[in-house]
């Protein structure tokens, strides 16, 4: 027998886990991408071999934004330490987690406007709602309960 959560997902809920894994897998692609290209160049792979030129071609497309901020350290037997690609991997990183961060927010907010707006009180409370306690005169040591007197329905006395 299946154990099935008794909680109740609302669509926005849905949509911004959604959201978010979309944002950590995009995130998580382009820093394997840029982690395999900064390798690649770190050791000088061969750029012919098939593999090598696609994450080459593809870290590219990725590290457009992030291209000469930093000047890349050459060896001497043609390998390459590109610092600007490990400032790329650092902040896909931060982006990812800051849009985590940005929906979680939008989302507490959403839910705690539903919250408030399930529990604002009526406008106008009826009157055959109301109920008086009268407490017990008996002393503590008697089963005398308290007495609960509703007041007979119509309008709320004035005065």
């Amino acid at each position: 027998m299946s154990h099935q959560s008794t909680r109740r997902v609302g669509p926005v809920y849905t949509i911004s886990r959604a959201l978010i894994l979309f944002v950590y897998g995009f995130a998580i692609a382009c820093i394997v991408i840029l982690a395999m290209a900064f390798f690649l160049q770190l050791f000088n792979a061969n750029t012919t071999a098939p593999f090598v030129d696609w994450v080459y071609r593809a870290a590219r497309r990725i590290m457009q934004p992030f291209r000469g901020i930093f000047p890349s350290v050459e060896g001497e037997q043609g390998s390459v330490f590109d610092v600007s690609m490990l400032f790329a991997m650092f902040m896909y990183g931060l982006l990812a987690l800051g849009a985590h961060g940005l929906i979680a927010w939008i989302d507490r907010k959403i839910a705690a406007a539903r919250y408030e707006s399930m529990w604002e009180p009526a406008a106008t409370p009826s009157s055959s709602s109301r109920v008086v306690t009268i407490p017990a005169t008996a002393p503590a040591a008697s089963s005398t309960a308290p007495v609960v007197t509703t007041p007979p329905p119509g309008p709320p006395p004035s005065g």
